[in-house]
């Protein structure tokens, strides 16, 4: 163990702190692959050369432990569902309102279907007794085939 091990460690620690209200068990995964992290970046430094700086840089370019472990929290919950949206609640106020613009509606739309009736029934009426003046003979028609015949007696 080198004399920058102890940088690292008061660092991971230090995030440890902030993961406090996480499960053990999740806590110790998530501080298994910060520090696998720490070790990649670290091993990518000239062997033997490191240095105090080096490791700092290191550090600094993770963030803040806070930031660390809350970025932490946020990536490994992707399974979480989604929080639920809060039911829609009418202040009486508004209530009543909407309740007037339904009886509004409803009593337009009836208004409406009683004068296309009515609309109908007129046009309706009107074509029947203008059929009426017309040259037409009302008197039934007779077919010579179906007109009763003598019988010879």
């Amino acid at each position: 163990m080198n004399t920058y091990d102890d940088l690292v460690n008061d660092y991971l620690r230090a995030v440890e702190q902030a993961l406090a209200g996480v499960p053990a068990h999740r806590r110790a995964e998530l501080l298994a692959d910060l520090s696998e992290q720490l070790a990649a970046k670290r091993a990518e430094l000239a062997p033997g050369k490191e240095t105090e700086i080096e490791v700092r840089s290191i550090l600094e370019l993770l963030g803040d432990p806070e930031e660390v472990a809350a970025e932490a929290l946020y990536d490994a919950e992707p399974t979480a569902a989604p929080a639920p949206a809060p039911p829609i609640v009418i202040e009486p106020k508004k209530r009543s309102a909407a309740l007037i613009w339904v009886l509004v509606t409803i009593g337009a739309v009836a208004t409406m279907c009683v004068l296309a009736g009515l609309a109908a029934f007129v046009l309706f009426a009107s074509s029947s007794s203008s059929s009426g003046d017309s040259s037409v003979d009302p008197a039934p028609i007779t077919s010579p085939s179906l007109a009763p015949t003598a019988s010879p007696s």
